[in-house]
């Protein structure tokens, strides 16, 4: 083959993939040469700013991936580690004991550069990112302005960051109130039931007004925010409220919508939007109380187990649960009704053996097995009867909470109200080695 067909042949490759994003790049590293007065230049690729909500977390670091990659392939650039210090300096003290002025030096090396790069203006559109490129030269005294630069990124159930949208809704709330001394957060709302997803964005959103009340900005001017949780259950009231909702769609994508209110006026609203719920490590899925309750239960059949003796049950029939116990613990049992109100069935007030623990490979049946009187079906209903098992027992002052609501022998058992419920819920699950069982009580 003729050397002149050959070198046309290797040099067609290299023509059929040129990228024509590279392409655009060298107007924008004429104008950055230019400003820095030199033509080799070192880049520090900043990324986007992390309040915007047009692409995630996810998505804003492939694209200043990308990015770094389309500059280094001019072959005109030399990247400086700007946007990986928090990687640089956790792989120095991990490996050499890096000394807390040498960690300095290293980040301060880290942004040495030409000029930093930052990413700005993002729009997505579809599978794909346009965005343009801004550099500004360590003096500050020079910057360069880039073309749009088109970039695919990859799509998932994730539009906007969750973090993101917080932040930008919470800024947006400080600026319209900006005296604001007290939030009431309320406990997020999941549209069509209860999910845990809701109860992780309230997390959430408390963290980003955390972030806020200890700013900088505000520490100085002495404008103190203090942020305040609503329990779940209970009514939101107050003079500033923070109030969310969580929503999913037939196809399972899952969405958000924020707002602030002050007196009733809406403020800073987010609007719809969709979210990405992969790493909240939350289940989307809305359920009636009772399910959720279930779904939710810390439940080890390993240790403790509850099961109806009859499912459904008829009327005039006699109502059993058969509780077994493979660890040694003490028992505290509840029937919770569908409207989130609840009865303590056990222990019993002044009811010693009702008290007591069972012990590995115990089984009783409720409520014979304690002494009490017979259950008989009546008129159709559901409920869950559910059972936390504690090794030694709660601690003191939930133990007091709910033997002060349970059957004694002078009266019936209180009915507990959801706040309560909700709240002695959360408190009962916080308590280190607890074991859950649920089972439902049907009557047909």
């Amino acid at each position: 083959m003729r050397p002149l067909l050959l070198a046309v042949l290797f040099a067609l490759p290299a023509a059929a993939h040129a990228d024509p994003t590279t392409a655009t790049l060298s107007p924008f590293l004429d104008a950055v040469a230019a400003c820095a007065g030199r033509p080799d230049l070192t880049l520090a690729v900043i990324g986007v700013e992390p309040g915007q909500t047009a692409l995630s977390r996810e998505q804003a670091e492939e694209v200043r991936l990308a990015v770094e990659s389309r500059l280094q392939a001019t072959g005109r650039v030399r990247l400086a580690p700007a946007a990986d210090v928090v990687r640089i300096k956790g792989l120095r003290e991990g490996t050499t004991g890096l000394l807390g002025a040498e960690a300095e030096a290293q980040i301060r090396a880290a942004f040495s550069g030409d000029a930093s790069v930052f990413l700005v203006e993002p729009r997505r559109a579809g599978e794909t990112a346009a965005l343009r490129l801004q550099a500004i030269t360590r003096n500050a005294a020079c910057k360069a302005t880039s073309e749009p630069l088109i970039l695919p990124i990859r799509v998932g159930a994730g539009v906007a960051d969750i973090d993101a949208v917080m932040e930008s809704a919470v800024k947006a709330f400080a600026g319209m109130a900006p005296n604001a001394g007290t939030v009431e957060v309320c406990p997020f709302v999941a549209e069509g039931g209860h999910s845990t997803c809701a109860g992780v964005l309230t997390d959430r959103l408390v963290i980003a007004l955390d972030a806020e009340a200890r700013a900088p900005n505000r520490i100085l001017k002495g404008a103190r925010l203090d942020v305040r949780r609503t329990p779940p259950g209970t009514a939101c009231a107050g003079a500033l409220t923070a109030r969310g909702r969580f929503l999913t769609d037939q196809n399972r994508q899952s969405f958000m919508e924020l707002e602030f209110q002050r007196d009733g006026a809406v403020l800073a609203p987010t609007g719809r939007r969709r979210i990405g719920i992969e790493g909240l490590g939350c289940d989307p899925t809305p359920r009636p109380f009772l399910d959720h309750l279930a779904a939710t239960a810390r439940t080890d059949a390993g240790r403790l187990t509850v099961a109806a003796t009859a499912t459904p049950f008829s009327a005039g029939q006699r109502l059993e649960m058969r509780i077994e116990a493979r660890a040694r613990q003490n028992l505290y049992c509840w029937v919770v009704a569908p409207d989130e109100t609840a009865f303590v069935a056990l222990p019993v007030r002044d009811n010693a053996a009702s008290a007591a623990p069972l012990k590995p490979g115990e089984a009783k049946r409720y409520p014979r097995g304690y002494g009490l009187d017979e259950i008989v079906a009546g008129e159709p209903f559901e409920n869950l009867f559910a059972c936390f098992g504690v090794e030694g027992g709660l601690p003191p002052e939930l133990a007091a909470r709910w033997l002060a609501a349970a059957p004694g022998a002078d009266g019936e058992a209180k009915l507990l109200q959801p706040p309560d419920v909700l709240d002695l819920l959360d408190k009962i699950r916080a308590t280190p080695g607890v074991t859950e069982a649920t089972a439902r009580i049907v009557v047909r």
